[in-house]
Formats: structure tokens, C-alpha cells, sequence
């Protein structure tokens, strides 16, 4: 039995139906509500989390004492925009000031993001249980239930493990990082054998699998697609559910655990998962006030992913967003065709904090380089680690890797000003 068998086993079992099941009620009332109901149990949550975070938390008393807001100023959700925005460079910096609790009660998390830019931020218990009751609750509502056969195609293997099964929670685990002709036969057998109800994952893994499985002239039957993490592109969710003989329902989150949005049952649109957050939509970006992470408040917290909204007020049961833009990511080609996205190569960067910003550049498919721009703390312990990770993530022969430090400045930005996490030169006719 494996260590990595053992891991995801615990995992399953400390988020499962019966410890998650009094949030699952919570969330299914709150579906219920009319949005007079729903409005005020959010505004009644989020004053106490405001109080909280004004009261105990360091970073926010400062915050506020210094913007002239008193606790007695903000009595309800029209007030909230009183309050100063915060932002990624201000969570990087003071999120252990942010805290309302001791750290020692909290999961630590660090994420990189599609940006390549590593910050930390922290969980509690019932943060991470609710998280699972809203997946239990969107997928119920898709026809799925936890316990059926699932396929899992998000980065939990790396690239010298192409598979595992996980028995407890009947799920089949494949590597995203072996999607190739080598490993297609093998795929296609094991999820054959498994019979899933439902298959997750990055659109662009799933889209590299439906590429393969078309080139290859095979077909699955898996009814149901569940995606996250990246932009779901018109041609992906074609192709993807004509080779799975599936309907795709997308998700849409962020670590932070700051904002929700799930895809209507009808392909509509995607609308907020009801008691999660509280949402600002701007032009470049979207302001959201998190309801579930009360140990580790994000209040106003600015992101940058852009939403295409349909309409600024909606009635009952209309899509709020057509469309989440934000996400979009190139990926890097490894020299056995396997295609590596954005999301999935944050988990590069997970562990490691000393690097504030990472560059891939590739021209040509099977070689790559990484540019890093490190913090004062990098040290050499850090880039043998990184080393290692890079090279594991990717495969020791899959990529001919070269790494720099540079400076910020030499970033490459584009005509826009916008940094890309990564940049892809190969030509269209060389890409698939």
C-alpha cells in the first residue's frame, strides 16, 4: 500500500458524507430561500465577521482605525463598500495579521494561482467542510453522488505515477501529466474498467484526453464531466463531450475560498452558489467578501479573474454570468506530446514562498525555460527543491529545463501590460 494511497484515503475520510452532512443541510436551506431571505442571512453572517475582524485581527483594526471607520459605521451589506479594498500584495505581505484565531487551528495553504505569484492563506475546519457540502450539493444537482465510480484527472499524480485507485471513495485517479500516446491505451482501459458515473478535471487535461481518445478512434460513456479551475473554452466542451458521450457542468473558484459560481443545469450561465460570498463585478476584475473562512476573513478582496455578465440584477433563477474570462491559460508541450496547463503547473510552486514571480517560456516543444524572481529569502536549499520539484513535476525526460533568476524587469509583459504565467512561442501548425 502506498504512501500517496494512504494520503488520499485520510483525505477522502476527513471530508466525507457524514462529517460534511450538517453543513449539506445548511446549504440546501439556503437554496431554498427566497433572496429576501437569503440577503438577509448574509448580511446578519457578514457583520459578524466584520465585528470579528475588527476586534481581533491586527491587519484589519489598523486597516479601518486608519480609514476613519468605526465598528458602529457598517450596520449592514449597504455599508460594505465603505470599506477599503484589499489586495493579493496586502494578503502576501500580512496574512498572518489577518488571522482572528490561533494559527495552530488552521490548515495552511499556499497557492500560486495562474499568475505564478506564491502567497499564502489559511483554512479552517469548517471552511474546508463547507467546501465539500457545496460540491456535494452543485453535483447532487447534476445527477451525481458521492460514492459513485469517479474519475479524477487534476494533478494529484505526478508524472512517474500514471494511476490510482482509491477504494473508500470509489474514485480512479489519473496523472495529468501523462496524457500522451504512450499512455492513451492504458487510460482508456482503466476507465473502461472503472465505469464512472462522472469524470473531473482541468478543461485542458480533459480536452488533451478527448484530442488522444479522437486521434485514436475511441469512445467513452461517462454521463457526467465536472471542470474548475481554468476557462472553459467553446471548442474544449465540444469536443470533451463528444468523445466522453458526456454533459459538462464547470465550476468556477478560487483558494482564497472568496467567490463560487456554478454552471446552470441548462448551460445558461453560472450563478453564485447561494450563502458563499458577497460579489462585486467590475470591469477589470471582481471585489468579493468571503462567508465561509471566518478564522481567516477576506473582506473586499480584489481578484482579477473578468466575468461577462448578462445583466447587473437578476430575478430568481437566472444566470448572472454568461461567461468567466479570466482564466484563459496557454500550456507547455512536453517531448512526448503531453500538454501541461496553467493550473497545473502552479502546483510547481506551492511549497515554495521564496520565489515572488515565475515565467515559462517555450519555443520549442520539449524544452523550456523557467525564469524566477526571488524574494530575499530564496536561499540554495530552495533551488535544489525547486530543482527536484520542476523535474518531477515534468518528467526527467520529458523536458530539457533551464532555470534563471532575473530581475522583475525583465519579465515579459505583454502590449497590454498584462503578465502571463506562461508563454508559449510554438507555432499553431506545430501545436495540436
Amino acid at each position: 500500500m502506498s504512501i500517496k494511497y494512504i494520503k488520499e484515503t485520510i483525505k477522502y475520510l476527513l471530508r466525507s458524507y457524514p462529517i460534511i452532512y450538517p453543513y449539506i443541510k445548511e446549504i440546501e436551506k439556503m437554496y431554498a430561500m427566497t433572496p429576501e431571505e437569503l440577503n438577509q442571512r448574509n448580511e446578519q453572517v457578514f457583520l459578524k465577521i466584520f465585528r470579528k475582524a475588527y476586534d481581533k485581527s491586527p491587519f484589519y483594526h489598523k486597516l479601518y482605525t486608519e480609514a476613519n471607520i468605526n465598528k458602529e459605521d457598517i450596520n449592514g451589506l449597504d455599508d460594505i463598500k465603505k470599506l477599503p479594498v484589499i489586495t493579493k500584495d496586502m494578503v502576501k505581505q500580512y496574512a498572518d495579521q489577518m488571522l482572528v484565531t490561533s494559527k495552530c487551528k488552521l490548515i495552511k495553504n499556499h497557492t500560486s494561482g495562474t499568475t505564478g505569484t506564491p502567497m499564502t492563506v489559511y483554512e479552517d475546519w469548517p471552511s474546508i467542510w463547507r467546501e465539500q457540502a457545496y460540491f456535494y450539493c452543485y453535483r447532487k444537482k447534476c445527477g451525481f453522488i458521492y460514492g459513485q465510480p469517479l474519475v479524477s484527472l487534476r494533478g494529484n499524480l505526478d508524472k512517474k505515477d500514471l494511476y490510482l485507485k482509491i477504494h473508500i471513495s470509489n474514485t480512479l485517479y489519473l496523472s495529468s501529466y501523462n496524457i500522451n500516446q504512450e499512455s492513451i491505451e492504458i487510460y482508456y482501459k482503466k476507465i473502461r474498467e472503472h465505469n464512472p458515473i462522472a469524470i473531473e478535471g482541468y478543461p485542458s487535461s480533459l480536452y488533451n484526453l478527448a484530442i488522444l481518445l479522437k486521434e485514436n478512434k475511441l469512445q467513452l460513456h461517462i454521463p457526467l464531466t465536472f471542470t474548475s479551475s481554468e476557462s472553459l473554452l467553446e471548442h474544449q466542451r465540444a469536443l470533451i463531450e463528444k468523445q466522453f458521450n458526456s454533459h459538462i457542468y464547470d465550476h468556477f473558484g478560487t483558494t482564497e475560498r472568496t467567490i463560487r459560481l456554478s454552471e446552470t443545469l441548462d448551460h445558461s450561465g453560472y450563478v453564485e452558489d447561494p450563502g458563499y460570498s458577497i460579489n462585486e463585478y467590475l470591469n477589470d476584475g471582481e471585489i468579493t467578501t468571503s462567508l465561509i473562512n471566518k478564522s481567516f476573513p477576506l473582506i473586499r478582496y480584489k481578484g482579477d479573474d473578468i466575468m461577462e455578465m448578462i445583466q447587473p440584477n437578476i430575478d430568481e433563477g437566472k444566470p448572472l454570468i454568461k461567461k468567466i474570462l479570466g482564466r484563459k491559460s496557454t500550456c507547455l508541450i512536453g517531448k512526448d506530446g503531453t500538454h501541461y496547463s496553467g493550473a497545473l503547473l502552479t502546483r510547481v510552486f506551492k511549497d515554495i514562498t521564496t520565489i515572488d514571480y515565475a515565467q515559462f517560456i517555450q519555443n520549442t516543444q520539449g524544452k523550456v525555460t523557467l525564469n524566477i524572481v526571488t524574494n530575499n529569502n530564496f536561499s540554495q536549499n530552495d533551488k535544489i527543491k525547486l530543482d527536484k520539484i520542476v523535474h518531477k513535476q515534468l518528467g526527467e525526460n520529458n523536458f530539457d529545463i533551464i532555470i534563471n533568476q532575473i530581475n522583475k524587469n525583465q519579465l515579459i509583459i505583454t502590449s497590454r501590460g498584462k503578465y502571463n504565467y506562461i508563454i508559449n512561442n510554438i507555432s499553431n501548425k506545430e501545436n495540436r
